[in-house]
């Protein structure tokens, strides 16, 4: 049996730290290590009667205390195509593979201190400006996953990150401390507290997508995230759930990137972690029936649909999923798959598609339409790891997560702090850029001084289209394309972004994709769509809640 530490309530930090690094060796790497050891010290510390303020400290001395050095990179060549990097430093002989539902993929990252993370609560001081972490899963009593009145995110040591260009190279450094040799570092961008140059030991990112509920933001399990959003429209819902609170920000975005390169030494997800991007299917019922919460369909089609997945009921008017026709039974939100069975009717087989609507409905054969949407908040909450899909991860019919932290579960993601400035300079060029916001106070829906220029700057093409991506460039916690120029599905970011041509103006950052892009355009790495104006809301954008949208400037 595992001995028990006891840490008395005024044992200093160095005292903890002397005890875990005696009894434990600065842990053994495993996860199971590493959760014991932090349960035992909060328990210790008195967390089940901590107020959030009481809890959110312990989480400061915790990634305090347990910051050991670590400094791994990754290096990409610049003259190659190839997607894949080397890995060095601490990194080198670090490896990670991603999970399914019924297989852990081997993650030598899951039990170190800078990259283990764990599902918490948590809120944004109305005051501070800055989250604070109200229960952890599996170390205090009142985590609550289910809750709409309970923000889920995850919770992990910060870190401080470069992007470092040699002539036939470039390098990506990761680092738990700002004391190593690279130009550059900097700690990640939502790890600077909001009106300083503190560094806060961990972050938090919202685990899951929003769903609105009484016209505020979420973040919790069990519910369709909720579509039709926009850049603006984020900014109202924002505020509308509170003080400091935001939509999803472009330093939420760039973490899953970072953890993506660090990890697995790759700038793309194909064929490690793909995410939603191939799920469309519409199916009409061959039956008809009345007062029932099922569709009735052909085995071939039936088979397509599983428990978990979001859908669309109304009638085959139209297939857009736009058009108020294609959901007028479940309404513009959708209904959950509860099951999917076999039956038999008249002596023909069929499958029936459970569906977990309010109130029962009737179907019309050969008229009533059922159509993929958007999976469920928590749809990859049973994957046997921190990364990965359930079922299978490259078909891009399942969501993804990295980190905890779920992607792509259908549709684009809209960002709340920045805006894409379309411009043309003096010589005739036309560029896209990234202008950025780190005061939720100030979200506009037009680029007003307190955006900030981001530095990444992209040549629009010569003609609007789907450009795959060659290059992403990394400033002050935005990772965005600087060069399409030769790229394709199988060379270089394998992912791609719609582009327009010698235009001017501001549009909207939809991050990945949707449904029905497809496995060669989309992922994790994409970039998404850069043609929509900022108040351009569809079914194929949804939004997530963040507790990122306050920041500090970094000043080394």
């Amino acid at each position: 049996m595992a001995q028990q530490v006891n840490f008395p309530r005024d044992t200093t930090l160095h005292e903890i730290a002397d005890v875990l690094r005696n009894k434990y060796q600065e842990f053994d790497g495993t996860a199971a290590t590493y959760y014991k050891i932090m349960r035992e010290w909060f328990v210790a510390q008195g967390v089940n009667v901590m107020t959030p303020a009481g809890l959110t400290e312990l989480c400061d001395r915790w990634y305090s205390i347990t910051r050991v050095p670590w400094h791994g990179w990754v290096s990409f060549s610049k003259s190659t195509a190839v997607s894949t990097g080397t890995k060095g430093g601490d990194n080198e002989h670090m490896t990670c593979a991603a999970s399914t539902d019924t297989v852990a993929g081997k993650d030598d990252y899951a039990g170190n201190p800078l990259f283990a993370c764990v599902d918490c609560n948590f809120v944004v001081d109305p005051e501070t400006l800055e989250p604070q972490i109200t229960a952890i899963s599996g170390i205090t009593d009142n985590f609550q996953r289910y809750s709409p009145n309970h923000f889920v995110g995850v919770l992990q040591m910060s870190a401080y990150y470069a992007v470092v260009d040699y002539d036939d190279r470039y390098e990506e450094h990761y680092s738990s401390t700002e004391n190593v040799p690279v130009k550059g570092i900097a700690p990640l961008d939502e790890a600077v507290r909001p009106n300083s140059n503190n560094v806060r030991p961990w972050v938090v990112h919202s685990k899951y997508f929003n769903h609105t509920v009484n016209n505020k933001m979420t973040s919790y399990a069990g519910v369709i995230p909720t579509a039709w959003i926009s850049h603006n429209s984020l900014h109202t819902l924002g505020t509308q759930t509170g003080t400091g609170y935001s939509g999803g920000t472009t330093a939420d975005d760039a973490f899953l990137k970072i953890m993506l390169h660090i990890k697995y030494a790759s700038l793309t997800g194909d064929g490690i972690i793909q995410g939603c991007c191939n799920c469309n299917k519409q199916s009409v019922a061959k039956v008809s029936e009345t007062n029932v919460k099922r569709v009735i369909l052909s085995e071939a089609d039936g088979a397509y649909f599983e428990p978990g997945m979001g859908v669309l009921i109304g009638t085959n008017a139209s297939t857009d999923r736009n058009v108020a026709t294609t959901y007028n039974i479940t309404g513009q939100a959708g209904a959950v798959v509860t099951s999917v069975e076999k039956v038999s009717i008249s002596d023909t087989n069929y499958i029936a598609v459970y569906v977990n609507t309010d109130a029962v409905f009737d179907t019309t054969a050969d008229t009533t339409l059922i159509s993929t949407f958007h999976w469920v908040n928590g749809s990859t909450d049973c994957v046997l790891g921190n990364d990965g899909s359930p079922k299978d991860n490259t078909s891009g019919k399942y969501p993804g997560k990295i980190q905890g932290i779920e992607f792509m579960q259908g549709a684009y993601e809209a960002f709340a702090d920045v805006i894409l400035k379309l411009y043309k300079e003096d010589d005739g060029t036309y560029w896209y850029e990234p202008y950025v916001c780190r005061q939720t106070a100030k979200f506009a829906t037009s680029i007003t001084a307190d955006y900030q220029a981001s530095g990444i700057k992209l040549p629009q093409p010569a003609s609007s289209n789907w450009y795959y991506i060659k290059r992403m460039g990394y400033k002050k916690g935005v990772y965005f394309p600087i060069d399409v120029t030769g790229a394709s599905s199988s060379t270089y970011v394998r992912d791609a972004f719609y582009l327009l041509a010698a235009t001017e103006g501001i549009r909207e950052w939809l991050a990945r994709c949707f449904l029905h892009i497809g496995v060669a355009r989309a992922g994790v790495a994409g970039a998404g769509n850069g043609g929509d104006g900022v108040g351009r809301a569809s079914w194929t954008i949804v939004g997530r809640l963040s507790p990122n949208g306050n920041r500090g400037e970094w000043v080394a």
